[in-house]
């Protein structure tokens, strides 16, 4: 079109959106499907791009009558935004608080994509002798076969020997992500023996574990390996060494005769266990080979040809698409007073939005699910978040929020209120997670977080609030892990937990959603190895974890070897361990001494200047910890908790019995159930004075299965009178508030 045409039209448009501005909020709105971006944008002539509307905000705030109650976008219908994201920066924010920029949904819907629809005609039999000489006889017929360069997809790069996660395009039919053709098919497959670990010695210098320098060997069972091809690129994804670290790794080689494989990627820590007391067999499959495409909802792509194959469920392909988008569908970037509502967002690679460096910014009521790595991300800024919105299905986590300074504990203001965040880590089972927080000064309330195959909740940093939230279904997957999780840092001082409910981690979990009919999803362990319900990992020190129902959650309040964290106020009800304490930073610690993994805990308080303000005036107990036996758990209060039938009230590892726990203070403990040998020796009855423990062999009226009875045990006169001093946990402020509007 004539650059004079368009010159005009924009100026035609401008004078019709300058004669709408005044005092009260105005709306420009879009439609994709009947709109065009050479309309005014009214009502009547909507726009047909979020862009388009953009630039007309734009050309409000250049000519100066943007209106003193801000524009609102309404935006309706499905947009596509395969090649080209929408992206706020600086020119685009609103003017004020009480004037923002606002990107809502119509009456209508909005939804937002970053895929390809493939058109079913573009679909084919797969005919050429040698590929279907690949193929598994039975789904010959069934595999069609799409050119994916006839949507205009460029070249693709070959995929790296080693990655964490799926990152790259993914196949969405019928609404549901369609999986990487894979063997086997459900479930894992084990190592026999692992004849090459492919590690160096242990480098004390840089950390404390092995690494690995070259691919590791291995020995299979069956005949699978027999018919794959390797030169065409083949991947295994498995727990190689560790329960907490889930890697993919090219194949290198498959000797059929001695029935071996050797990775041609390096597995971070070596393939097999790397200490005697995990015994557990590693496990993986085998994924992205047109060999192993049998069953409907699988697909494979050719990377070289740029050729997609699928195998259709009920050999429909009138509703697939191909999400290739790898940045942020909406990406708001340095502005301020923006607000997203009531948008919906699915089937693309990157992130459906991410707010980065900016102040006010709220999305209210979003609902993301089905992409392929993470959901929301916020990071820096201030006084930004999420309010009522609903994130699943996500490739890798959910929400990620982290913001402040933590030189100067300057707080962010961030927040995370009355969101639904469920079923992370679909595609990066220990990197993704419902919800990642770090910095200063996040609050993260009422909301229900849920089914993750490893950690639920991540967080780091200093004075953060997590409070009100329900959490379950953690760690149906995987080791050495927790529902809420961080670690390794004596400066993670201030956060506070408290007024939550747990429930349901680690194979507990899985049961009861079966029980349920929900038939999860997961591939869980064969054994349950360290489940973890609050994880302060690693001489993680300085929070309060305070006023929480726990209810099946492994072994729950766990302090990994830290310092000032206060435990208080709890309830556990059938957790394997109430509390757990050892002594790590005895063997693990290297402060002071350059080590590369993180255990130089000293240089994290030094790149913070804890010995100057505010963090001196803040922590003023953390100013001398270099001597204050540093490595030993000391100053760790545990206090007005209740244990009802715990295997353990105390699991300790280490040295702990004899060099803390007489150091530290355990007040009011009150234990139902029988009493665990090694309890009743850690804390003997004592006639004078406050118990530290007390136990009684008595069963709690109206504690059994709260599954069906709930948790009135609270409201127990017996509990009452034997636990004066316990503040009811208030169950029913709990969970999700009342839901925005669309």
């Amino acid at each position: 079109m004539d650059k004079r045409v368009i010159r005009g039209m924009a100026a035609g448009v401008l004078v019709v959106l300058a004669a709408m501005t005044g005092r009260a909020q105005r709306t420009i709105y879009v439609n994709a499907q009947r709109g065009n971006d050479g309309n005014d944008g009214s009502a009547v002539k909507p726009f047909a791009s979020l862009a388009r509307a953009r630039d007309a905000v734009r050309a409000l705030k250049k000519a100066g009558v943007f209106p003193e109650q801000g524009v609102a976008i309404e935006a309706s219908g499905n947009f596509s935004l395969a090649s080209e994201n929408v992206v706020l920066d600086a020119q685009d924010g609103g003017s004020g608080a009480d004037a923002p920029l606002v990107i809502r949904t119509g009456a209508g819907g909005a939804v937002l994509t970053g895929g390809y629809t493939l058109p079913p005609e573009g679909f084919r039999k797969v005919t050429d002798a040698a590929t279907r000489s690949r193929l598994p006889e039975a789904a010959r017929d069934h595999v069609v076969a799409f050119d994916l360069a006839s949507v205009g997809l460029a070249a693709l790069a070959p995929l790296p020997d080693k990655f964490s996660g799926w990152r790259e395009m993914e196949v969405f039919s019928g609404g549901k992500a369609m999986r990487l053709a894979r063997w086997p098919n459900a479930g894992w497959t084990e190592i026999v023996t692992v004849i090459d670990r492919g590690v160096k010695p242990v480098d004390k210098a840089t950390g404390e574990w092995e690494h690995g320098y070259k691919g590791g060997t291995f020995e299979y069972t069956g005949d699978a390996p027999s018919r794959w091809r390797v030169d065409k690129g083949i991947w295994m994804n498995g727990f190689w060494c560790h329960d907490w670290a889930n890697e993919t790794l090219k194949i290198g080689s498959i000797d059929t005769a001695k029935r071996q494989i050797t990775s041609a990627g390096i597995h971070s820590y070596g393939i097999g266990n790397s200490s005697k007391w995990h015994t557990a067999k590693r496990r993986y499959y085998v994924l992205n080979l047109l060999e192993e495409l049998d069953t409907p909802g699988e697909w494979y792509v050719d990377r070289e040809n740029r050729v997609l194959y699928f195998y259709p469920p009920d050999g429909a392909v009138n509703d697939v698409v191909l999400a290739v988008q790898k940045q942020p569908l909406i990406q708001v970037v340095k502005t301020a007073h923006v607000r997203l509502e009531g948008l919906r967002f699915a089937y693309s690679t990157g992130r459906a939005v991410s707010v980065e460096g900016c102040e006010n910014v709220l999305l209210k009521g979003l609902r993301v699910a089905q992409v392929t790595t993470d959901g929301i991300s916020v990071s820096g800024g201030r006084s930004c978040g999420l309010d009522g919105c609903e994130v699943y299905g996500t490739g890798g986590t959910c929400v990620t929020v982290s913001g402040g300074d933590r030189k100067s504990l300057t707080g962010c203001g961030h927040f995370v209120t009355n969101c639904h965040l469920h079923h992370s880590g679909r595609l990066q089972r220990t990197q993704g997670k419902c919800l990642a927080f770090h910095g200063v000064g996040v609050r993260v309330a009422h909301n229900l977080i849920h089914d993750s195959p490893y950690i639920a909740v991540m967080y780091g940093g200093n004075d953060h609030v997590f409070e009100y939230n329900e959490v379950h279904s953690a760690m149906m997957e995987s080791g050495d892990g927790g529902g809420l999780y961080t670690g390794r840092d004596w400066g993670s001082q201030g956060t506070v937990i408290r007024f939550n409910y747990f429930h349901h981690f680690g194979q507990p979990g899985v049961a009861w959603q079966k029980a349920q009919g929900l038939s999860p999803d997961y591939e869980p362990l064969k054994e349950n190895v360290m489940v973890m319900g609050v994880y302060l990992d690693d001489c993680d020190s300085g929070d309060t974890v305070c006023d929480n129902l726990f209810f099946r959650t492994g072994w729950s309040a766990f302090v990994g070897g830290g310092r000032y964290n206060t435990i208080r106020n709890n309830l556990f009800i059938e957790c394997t361990a109430a509390l757990h304490l050892d002594d790590r930073g005895l063997k693990r610690a290297r402060p002071g001494e350059g080590t590369k993994d993180g255990w130089d805990l000293l240089a994290k308080l030094q790149a913070v200047n804890w010995q100057e303000a505010p963090w001196k005036d803040r922590y003023p107990h953390l100013v001398n910890v270099m001597d204050d036996e540093p490595k030993l758990p000391l100053h760790n209060v545990f206090e007005k908790n209740v244990a009802i039938q715990c295997p353990r009230f105390l699991q300790m590892h280490g040295t702990v019995k004899e060099t803390a726990v007489p150091r530290l203070a355990f007040r009011d403990n009150l234990v139902f159930g029988a009493v665990h040998a090694k309890d009743a020796e850690t804390f003997p009855q004592d006639e004078s004075g406050r118990q530290r423990v007390t136990f009684m062999t008595e069963a709690l009226p109206e504690s059994a299965d709260p599954d069906q009875n709930g948790f009135k045990l609270q409201e127990s006169e017996t509990f009452r009178r034997l636990a004066p001093w316990f503040t009811r946990i208030p169950l029913e402020r709990i969970g999700r508030g009342p839901l925005p509007r669309p």
